[in-house]
């Protein structure tokens, strides 16, 4: 049976091209560099969230892609250059990979590179909030107060949470990812697509691909959170667990605890005004959290991204992370467990966890964009790197931190 890729390129020939005459070789790279589209989207799906299980989710998507391939009604992605990319916790997706500050939009540089560049926001994050997460209530009383002094909230504080659950779980994050990820195969006529998981992001991809490793080509994770190798490989007896559904972060600890204590060389920040263009966009994206002084978040219940899960994932891996980032430990450890026989590592210097707004953003895309296109890290299938100040990538064994990262 013929696969999907091909089904979607014979149909493309016949609806675009005439059926009677050639197909087009493609539109060359300078074409599509001329002009990149932004596209948003609202993926439906029926949601396998607990609070709203069997209802219909509206998942928010943006798309940056080169006008030559948008304007192809029947989709066109040049070379499968197709790649999805996942936020993690508080910051939503178009802060933390497009973010409107000058040249800091990573989804723009892989768009001029000729990729389609998807991402989305999780249940519960930005443009993907659940409505009961509008209710403070639902915040644990340590987030509750947190809120900025002074907002008006039209309900008994003092109450129990109306909703007292945890929100998301492995599984109806991986359901909301794949929705996702059928939506942009039937889009764009693709079989599989790349991956790149920021934070939470990366045990998002990570157990997604050991669900689904017919539908992914590789994975960049970088800097993944709550890797935990002896924790749980199957989910709680009963869900979802009590709790709290709602999370949240001030701007202050957000900006000042995990991100300004952990700038730690000269000119690692390029730019200072990024920090207030990174506070806009994620206000934009969630102006409710943004009213209480923050952003909002979804509460996680989460197993499988354990010693035996990434032992079993067979799809070639690039894992990255900046060492002044307090989860290199943990990534180090991660990448020693994974099964994979194709995978690199690489430690970037004078980067925190937000390299994205940061100079180390340069080696970061450079290295994503070799991994994405050739599996390859400086023309290498595996082994471990350091890029030093200057972004130069030499063979190195993986450092522990240096003392006193700070932030959780």
């Amino acid at each position: 049976m013929p696969s999907l890729d091909a089904i979607a390129r014979g149909l493309r020939s016949a609806l675009h091209f005439g059926a009677t005459g050639p197909p087009s070789e493609g539109p060359t790279l300078g074409e599509l560099m001329s002009d990149i589209r932004t596209i948003d989207h609202m993926v439906t799906h029926v949601s396998t969230v607990p609070a709203i299980a069997g209802q219909t989710m509206r998942q928010f998507v943006r798309e940056k892609v080169p006008a030559t391939i948008a304007d192809r009604t029947g989709g066109y992605a040049l070379g499968g250059k197709v790649v999805l990319m996942v936020h993690g916790g508080f910051w939503p997706s178009t802060v933390a990979f497009d973010c409107p500050h000058p040249a800091m939009s990573w989804m723009e540089a892989l768009a001029q590179a000729g990729y389609d560049v998807f991402t989305l926001d999780m249940t519960g994050h930005g443009r993907s909030a659940l409505a009961l997460q509008d209710d403070p209530r639902n915040l644990a009383p340590e987030d509750r107060a947190r809120l900025t002094a002074g907002i008006v909230v039209p309900r008994d504080m003092s109450v129990p949470a109306p909703y007292p659950f945890r929100l998301v779980t492995s599984d109806s994050e991986a359901a909301d990812i794949d929705a996702v990820v059928d939506f942009i195969r039937w889009r764009r006529g693709v079989d599989r697509i790349k991956m790149i998981g920021w934070s939470g992001g990366g045990i998002r991809i990570g157990t997604y691909a050991l669900r689904h490793p017919d539908k992914v080509e590789r994975l960049v994770i970088w800097a993944s959170s709550n890797y935990r190798p002896d924790g749980p490989d199957h989910p709680p007896s009963s869900l979802p667990l009590p709790g709290y559904p709602c999370t949240f972060q001030t701007r202050a600890h957000g900006e000042d605890v995990r991100w300004r204590a952990n700038i730690r060389c000269p000119g690692q920040v390029d730019d200072d005004d990024v920090f207030e263009t990174v506070w806009r966009a994620g206000a934009e994206a969630d102006p409710v959290g943004a009213a209480w002084g923050g952003l909002r978040g979804p509460s996680r219940t989460y197993w499988g991204w354990t010693r035996k899960g990434a032992a079993q994932l067979s799809l070639p891996v690039l894992v990255m992370v900046g060492e002044c980032d307090r989860l290199l430990a943990s990534n180090i450890d991660l990448f020693g467990d994974l099964g994979t026989s194709r995978k690199v590592f690489l430690q970037i210097a004078c980067a925190s966890h937000f390299m994205m707004w940061e100079r180390g953003r340069h080696v970061q895309r450079r290295a994503a964009l070799e991994w994405l296109e050739h599996g390859t890290l400086d023309g290498n299938r595996t082994g471990t790197y350091r890029a030093n100040e200057a972004g130069v990538i030499a063979a190195a064994a993986p450092a522990l931190p240096p003392p006193e990262i700070a932030g959780t």
